[in-house]
């Protein structure tokens, strides 16, 4: 017995030696005194301290079970103790509710608890929560104690009062009816709101809770509805955006509840029911209640277009086409005028069946939609019939509905009706009923969705995927990239980086996974390319694609072929999609690959490994980057937004991430602006049309950080200078808050005291009255413009933002000269130095300090 508890104890000691855990020796040491074969037998766990250490200490390997066996018992115990006090409900004379009531208080609920059991009996527990207590006695209690606190003068006669309104309402709950339920006063009010506020996507599923939990709970709350209360009801469900699927349950149980107490559907209800359940997948149930009402809605002329429009798309998407084309085209023939587009998804669903002849059938609508429409067809229209026979696998059929959107207005004669219309001979205007199917096998289909040559490149391709991936329809444009393999034309990088692109926008498993394999397809070959380049022949790249394998029917057809290499684009990509992640293993390895591609990065790669530098909040090592890339790559306007977001860690003291290695913020301007200046005419021309409102103000706020004021004054003018933006509210506030701090916070308060000065009494009156001084300075500057017989409301906007420039520049000026101790003539000394610490050296940075300006602060 004693050798097998050994046993126990040495695989307990070896479950718990994980390599994710810390080894510790544990041994199991045999007990000295342990008496064999009677009713006491025990055996004793003892544990090393470490492999050679000779003590040894008592150990429960059930401790730990046993203590979480007793925090579960706790909180049953805790558990079954509310559930008692909830049992007992809110109104027993020793519970909570009525035990904080004062005393008068008391008594008057206790008297109205008894006169209301005597006439109604206790109050019953309900079995849902939401029901425990009683609603109808809540609100009586609750409109006895509104308002005690505006009856003190009369305090005896208000007692009498709520007396005798109790009594009153407890003799007339015996009269109660569903309306007067909790539940329905809730419903009232939810219905009033919805009234109010039609378009209010809230106060529609609202009225939608609101009559659920009646219909639940309510007796008979369904036969107290009107008329008008159900189709408000009807139109808030119709009219919300809540999803397919969900639509279509509440309208079912709408179309139920209606039935059930005998108020018919109107003929909108019953086209909006029927529709509902199309798009919430119940085909074939629609398609039943579209044949039930058939009889009555054919008589109905107003509805009668909506309603034979509605079965052709029910049987188009039952996939029987046959009966939605006679459909169609039986009501179209009487009037032409009528909704034709119900044509496309009969098209589309004759490209689903397979075989030639429901293709030919399928070109000759498509050629009687054309006809039908003819000039008013729409973008819209041609894209919705080439991505439903992209999808449906008709390639051929797709790529001629794609061309004739192209030459539409440019190319009448490759027009698909012009070549119909010239391979039969036909003269005058085309008819839809001269377009049969018989016709177009007699032309031969083939040589109607031939594709011109012109059209017959890359060029023509990539504009159809550029269209559909902008539509989200990603997948369809993987299929135009194997259209183009089966047509001889072979795709290029940039083609396979905006599907690869695609996928990883819509962000679900399947997507990513394609895309990742995509792209780490084009990257072997890139590599294998380079590989056979410079190394002799017979050997192979010693790279090797890190992504799991993936199932061959979910492998696109294309991603089978010899894809083109990776390029820049197909690495930053990939970048960006696991820089987002956080996955910094895959991101050091890409950029592994990207010098074994012996590709050179550009700014965007770069720029996107310093923003998962900055995510991580490692200042050091962005900065290290940065000075390592540079050497080879040209930063561009991202670069520095990325560095000034950087540097907002790096000023601000009360974060805990810094680098003394990182530039002061005078040294990241004069990179900037070195690098700015260094730009060709034109390329400071779009600098300055992507500079932001949002990198001004953190430019701004980062000298605010700094605490520099002479620093933050240049900035303003040399950015007013360059880029054309001016002090606003926003950057009124932070200056202010910079001044207010320089008075306010000694330098030497620890990090963790910053953000709770802050807001300390002494922080807020020196914001105040940093604020009433930058007040002071515009009432002046407005009395030296009415002087000139000017106004503020009079100034052109560049005008009005030099007026604001020297508001702040006056601001800053008054503080420099008062906390430093300096003249008019040193502080303009100073804020030259530092304009040429910031290479901006020369830059008018405004009007000195006069006299007066000295003495306000």
């Amino acid at each position: 017995m004693l050798r097998q508890a050994v046993r126990g104890g040495a695989r307990w000691c070896h479950a718990v030696h994980s390599p994710s855990v810390p080894r510790r020796a544990f041994s199991a040491v045999n007990a000295r005194r342990l008496d064999f074969g009677g009713p006491n037998d025990k055996v004793t766990f003892y544990e090393q301290e470490n492999p050679s250490s000779k003590n040894v200490r008592k150990v429960d390997p059930e401790a730990e079970e046993k203590e979480e066996r007793k925090e579960v018992h706790n909180e049953l115990s805790k558990l079954q103790e509310e559930l008692r006090i909830l049992e007992k409900g809110p109104f027993t004379p020793d519970g909570e509710f009525i035990q904080s009531l004062p005393e008068e208080d008391r008594k008057i609920a206790l008297e109205a608890l008894r006169k209301y059991e005597a006439e109604r009996g206790p109050v019953e527990r309900q079995p849902t929560l939401d029901d425990v207590f009683d609603e109808e006695l809540d609100n009586m209690l609750k409109d006895e104690f509104e308002g005690l606190a505006d009856e003190q003068e009369n305090w005896q006669d208000g007692v009498r009062n709520r007396r005798k309104l109790v009594s009153r309402k407890a003799s007339q709950a015996q009269l109660a009816d569903p309306t007067s339920h909790a539940y329905a006063t809730r419903f009232n009010q939810s219905l009033r709101r919805y009234a109010a506020k039609i378009t209010d996507e809230r106060a529609k599923q609202e009225l939608w809770k609101s009559y659920r939990r009646c219909r639940q709970n309510v007796p008979d709350f369904l036969e107290t509805l009107t008329p008008a209360m159900m189709d408000s009801i009807w139109e808030s469900q119709v009219a919300g955006q809540s999803t397919k699927s969900t639509r279509s349950n509440h309208l079912q149980i709408l179309a139920e509840d209606m039935n059930s107490i005998g108020k018919p559907l109107a003929i909108p209800q019953i086209l909006s029911y029927i529709e509902a359940l199309h798009e919430g997948g119940a085909v074939s149930e629609a398609l039943e209640q579209w044949e039930a009402y058939q009889a009555e809605l054919s008589q109905k002329k107003e509805d009668l277009e909506e309603y034979w429009m509605l079965g052709v798309r029910l049987f188009a998407a039952e996939n029987n086409p046959q009966r939605a084309q006679d459909i169609a085209l039986a009501f179209l023939a009487n009037d032409r005028s009528r909704q034709s587009r119900v044509l496309i998804p009969v098209i589309t669903a004759w490209g689903k069946i397979p075989g030639k002849e429901a293709e030919v059938k399928a070109w000759a609508l498509y050629l009687q939609l054309k006809t039908f429409l003819g000039p008013n067809m729409t973008m819209e229209d041609y894209d919705r019939v080439s991505i439903g026979l992209l999808t449906a696998g008709r390639s051929d059929a797709a790529v001629a509905v794609f061309k004739d959107m192209m030459v539409t207005g440019q190319d009448p004669a490759n027009d698909s009706t012009a070549l119909y219309q010239a391979a039969l001979g036909l003269a005058g205007n085309l008819q839809a009923s001269s377009i049969d199917e018989q016709a177009v096998n007699k032309v031969s289909l083939s040589a109607l969705t031939m594709l011109p040559r012109r059209f017959h490149n890359r060029f023509f391709y990539a504009s159809w995927m550029k269209k559909l991936i902008g539509m989200g329809e990603v997948d369809s444009a993987a299929m135009v990239i194997e259209l183009m393999y089966e047509r001889g034309v072979k795709p290029d990088a940039k083609h396979l980086n905006g599907v690869m692109a695609g996928w990883l926008r819509e962000g679900n498993a399947g997507a990513r996974d394609k895309a990742e394999r995509l792209g780490w397809s084009m990257i072997q070959h890139r590599i294998d390319a380079v590989w056979k380049r410079y190394q002799p022949v017979g050997t192979s790249p010693q790279v090797q694609v890190k992504h799991q394998a993936m199932e061959p029917s979910r492998i696109p057809k294309f991603l089978q072929r010899q894809v083109p290499p990776a390029s820049i684009e197909t690495f930053s990509i990939l970048l960006l999609h696991y820089t987002r992640r956080g996955d910094d293993d895959m991101v050091k390895y890409l950029a592994k690959c990207l010098g074994d591609a012996h590709i050179q990065p550009n700014s965007y790669f770069m720029n996107h490994l310093l923003y998962a530098e900055l995510r991580k909040q490692d200042i050091r090592s962005l900065w290290k980057k940065f000075e390592t890339m540079t050497t080879s790559i040209r930063p561009d306007l991202e670069t520095f937004a990325c560095l000034w977001d950087c540097a907002k860690l790096q000023y601000d003291r009360g974060r805990t991430a810094f680098d003394a290695g990182f530039p002061s913020a005078r040294q990241l301007y004069s990179h900037m602006v070195q690098w700015y200046s260094q730009l060709s005419p034109r390329a400071q021309k779009n600098t300055a049309e992507q500079f932001t409102k949002d990198l001004y103000d953190q430019i701004i706020r980062c000298f605010c950080l700094s605490k520099d004021l002479s620093g933050t004054l240049v900035a303003l003018h040399s950015l007013h200078a360059a880029f054309g933006y001016a002090p606003d509210d926003a950057t009124a506030r932070m200056i202010v808050l910079q001044v207010a701090r320089l008075a306010g916070v000694p330098a030497d308060t620890p990090k963790r005291r910053l953000r709770r000065l802050s807001s300390t009494p002494r922080s807020k009156e020196n914001i105040g009255q940093v604020s009433q001084l930058l007040e002071m300075l515009g009432e002046r500057k407005s009395l030296a413009l009415k002087t000139q017989g000017l106004s503020i409301e009079q100034l052109d906007s560049h005008e009005k933002q030099q007026y604001q420039l020297e508001v702040m520049a006056s601001l800053l000026r008054i503080v420099l000269s008062r906390t430093e101790g300096l003249d008019p003539v040193q502080v303009e000394a100073k804020l030259a130095r530092a304009a040429t610490e910031m290479q901006v050296e020369g830059i008018d940075l405004g009007s000195p300090l006069g006299v007066d300006d000295s003495k306000l602060l």
